[in-house]
């Protein structure tokens, strides 16, 4: 009978086990060769069954209790046999084993001779360097729970534990990916590596990193970089990580989510060791094609100071942006004062007692590498006060005060180049999108060259998404119809009847002067769908950027939130489009969104009875419209019937003039992203393929729109849904498609709005399609009107 708590031997290897427990310690080494027949036999045939808990009974007596030195010599010198490598490892096995080993030696120096107890140590020793290289074939993420904290060292080749376990780090390292986990687990080790080898331990992980498939690897790579940035105790971990892998500093989507993260931080007060963590990290994005001092300033121009509760962390921030500061860089310059004027009037506004002593040491700072200081210096001060005045709520400044501030804004800043390519740069990044219109007119009035006109170009890479936005608006303006002269010139329209869209509207009252262009409050792309463009990319990037706050919220709410935004914003600009057409002419595009609201049921009285009559199902509604006279209750349906997610249809209504009238429906199918712990994101979205199947089945028009974070662009993507279904076939998935997978092959969602709802009208017109809209059982959730006239 075996003790209580531990594990039985299987019954035919019993008999052996009892022999051993039995022989003295003076003993033990001589049988030791008729115990090593004995078990090899048992080996040879022994069932997988037998072998796993042989296994279980191995580890349960080296890992606790009181063991003769015979039951010892026979346990480690079997241990390649009895601990297999195909179940979990257990943690600490390489201390136990060694303590094990220590006692067993122990009790056979005092039993025998010195020349028997090293012979034995130098077996036991090659057989635990046998079990763990072993392990690690097939669990390199295990390597620092088997060794603990053991002391080790590294010669180029192998790791030695103890001094005398070895670990060949060419035996056991994958290919591709698979060597990530060994790698991060080999970095984890270096604090405990002597110091004579950890410099060949640190450059022998960067050597294999350098030959990693870098699009395989860099996406397992960056989630523990930012694992470790977003801890506060993550520092030391941090550096040692960049230092291991420095083919992530090159790499853009990290800058952009470390740039993210570092603005979500401050937006909700995070730790102060993780604003710093991510200033450190950011500091290290300094080469082509990323920018991390842009990086770090990005999570502070949007920021509102005075909404933060403490203005320590925006003050660190920036402070580390100031000690980074590149010189020749007079955009960066004014953006720091611009940010430093704002923190001193929320340091003021709060009473904080160093602001005006703060501001006095951040100009003396910035003075002395910028050219024309002064100018950057009221031109920043003048910004601080009139972009708040753009805000909902605050006076907003009329058209001929912008035009004059715009026109004093080109006397003073636009003489020197220097001085042009900062102010450009900084209007197109930092002002506020309410403001956004008068920042494109500034700059227009300030590009002057054909330099000035290429360092706009250049700011299509800029880290900001914001700016590679408005930079596409000014393209569009600097490369208008060809004229006589240059080309790109805006000329005036021939036509005889007048302008036929938005922009050849403005380029005319541009043109023959009618109305300075100072006084357009709107100034958008060659026509209306670009101006929808830009209206909707930013209702697009701003429910991206909040999705992770909102992802938890069901899907129909978060669908629901998005169509109003986008109808709201078409809304607005209709109200500016308007000002510039003919009184009673009617608008050109025309939005509505409608909601299938659940089937309303009365709440039954006294006086009702069976036979009464089942209440009627409503139309399709209004979002948000609930009658509030009548009682619902939300019904579930019967089994089998369940709806398969939510459902949007796009249905387009085009009348041109009396000759061409056509109504066409999209299905798009809703998905959304979820996460399987904080801030990790699944690889994978959740959708049932025989979902894809039946909406294919009723039509050729079918979408579906993902709903997911920045990654790393703050925009939905929208994919056909057979193509989606192609690449769940290609993956054999049943159940879902891969985030990769969608994000190489999707467009955006305002992309797709204008270019093939509105642009190429794509939909079905089967009459089929069109009466399913109004069906109660298995309509679509929401119904998008859109009427083009």
């Amino acid at each position: 009978m075996h003790p209580a708590g531990e594990t039985g031997w299987p019954e035919s290897l019993r008999p052996l086990y009892e022999t051993v427990t039995g022989t003295p310690a003076a003993e033990a080494v001589a049988a030791s060769t008729q115990w090593r027949e004995s078990f090899a036999s048992w080996v040879k045939g022994a069932t997988l069954d037998e072998r796993t808990l042989a296994q279980a009974a191995a580890w349960s007596r080296l890992d606790a209790g009181e063991r003769t030195p015979a039951e010892l010599l026979f346990l480690l010198s079997s241990c390649s046999e009895l601990l297999w490598p195909y179940a979990a490892p257990p943690r600490d096995l390489l201390p136990r084993l060694m303590a094990r080993q220590e006692s067993m030696l122990t009790a056979l120096l005092e039993a025998g001779d010195a020349d028997t107890a090293a012979r034995v140590r130098r077996e036991t020793e090659a057989t635990v360097t046998t079990v763990l290289t072993r392990i690690l074939k097939r669990h390199p993420d295990a390597l620092q729970s088997l060794v603990g904290d053991a002391p080790c060292t590294f010669d180029g080749r192998a790791l030695r534990f103890h001094g005398a376990v070895e670990v060949d780090l060419r035996q056991v390292l994958g290919t591709g990916a698979k060597s990530v986990a060994l790698l991060e687990q080999l970095r984890a080790l270096m604090p405990a590596t002597a110091a004579d080898g950890r410099d060949r331990l640190a450059e022998f992980i960067r050597t294999r990193a350098s030959r990693l498939p870098w699009r395989e690897a860099s996406e397992v790579l960056a989630e523990r970089l930012f694992s470790l940035a977003t801890s506060p105790e993550g520092r030391s971990g941090m550096s040692g990580f960049l230092a291991c892998y420095p083919g992530g500093r090159k790499e853009p989507d990290w800058c952009a989510r470390a740039g993210l993260l570092l603005s979500r931080t401050l937006e909700v007060g995070g730790p102060p060791e993780v604003v710093e963590n991510l200033c450190e990290l950011l500091a290290r994005f300094d080469a082509p094609p990323v920018d991390g001092l842009r990086g770090a300033l990005g999570a502070l121009v949007n920021g509102d100071f005075d909404a933060s509760a403490d203005l320590g962390p925006v003050r660190f921030v920036l402070d580390h942006c100031q000690a980074t500061l590149r010189k020749g860089e007079p955009g960066l310059v004014l953006t720091l004062l611009w940010l430093e004027e704002r923190l001193f009037r929320a340091s003021v506004r709060k009473g904080a007692p160093d602001a005006f002593d703060r501001r006095k040491r951040a100009l003396s700072k910035l003075k002395p590498g910028a050219p024309g200081f002064e100018q950057l210096h009221w031109l920043a001060e003048e910004c601080a006060e009139l972009w708040p005045r753009f805000m909902p709520g605050a006076v907003r400044p009329g058209l001929d005060e912008l035009a004059a501030w715009r026109q004093e804004v080109a006397d003073r800043v636009g003489r020197k180049p220097v001085l042009r390519k900062a102010a450009i740069e900084f209007f197109l990044w930092c002002a506020p999108d309410a403001a956004s219109s008068e920042a494109e007119l500034t700059v227009l009035a300030l590009v002057r060259t054909a330099t000035d006109r290429r360092q706009v170009k250049r700011l299509k890479e800029h880290p900001s998404s914001r700016v590679r936005l408005r930079v596409r608006t000014l393209q569009s303006w600097f490369q208008g119809p060809p004229g006589k002269g240059k080309p790109g010139t805006p000329v005036e329209p021939t036509q005889a009847s007048g302008p036929a869209t938005l922009t050849e509207a403005l380029r005319h009252l541009h043109v023959t002067r009618a109305v300075p262009l100072g006084g357009r409050t709107w100034l958008r792309d060659r026509d209306l769908e670009e101006l929808l463009l830009g209206a909707f990319g930013r209702v697009e990037a701003e429910f991206s950027s909040r999705y992770p706050e909102r992802f938890r919220e069901d899907t129909e709410t978060l669908a629901a939130d998005l169509l109003e935004a986008l109808r709201a914003e078409l809304e607005r600009v209709k109200a500016d489009v308007a000002a510039l057409m003919s009184q009673g002419q009617p608008a050109p595009l025309e939005m509505t969104v409608r909601r299938r609201e659940p089937v309303p049921v009365p709440m039954p009285g006294p006086e009702d009875g069976e036979g009464a009559p089942a209440a009627a199902a409503p139309p399709v509604e209004p979002v948000g419209a609930v009658p509030s006279d009548v009682e619902v209750a939300f019904v579930a349906p019967p089994p089998g019937t369940a709806r398969p997610g939510v459902e949007v249809a796009f249905v387009l209504d085009v009348a041109v003039g009396d000759f061409l009238r056509t109504r066409r429906v999209v299905s798009v199918q809703v998905v959304k992203l979820e996460q399987r712990g904080e801030g990790q994101w699944l690889p994978a979205f959740r959708l049932g393929r025989e979902h894809l199947d039946a909406q294919l089945l009723r039509t050729d028009a079918a979408f579906c729109l993902f709903l997911a974070p920045p990654f790393p662009r703050a925009e939905c993507w929208v994919v056909p849904s057979r193509t989606v279904r192609a690449l769940m076939e290609s993956q054999r998935s049943l159940s879902g498609v891969t985030r990769d997978g969608v994000q190489r092959v999707a467009r955006s969602l305002s992309h797709w709005l204008l270019g093939d709802v509105v642009g190429l009208w794509t939909g079905d017109e089967r009459p089929e399609s069109l009466a399913r809209l109004s069906s109660a059982k298995d309509g679509p959730d929401f119904v998008v009107e859109w009427g083009l006239r």
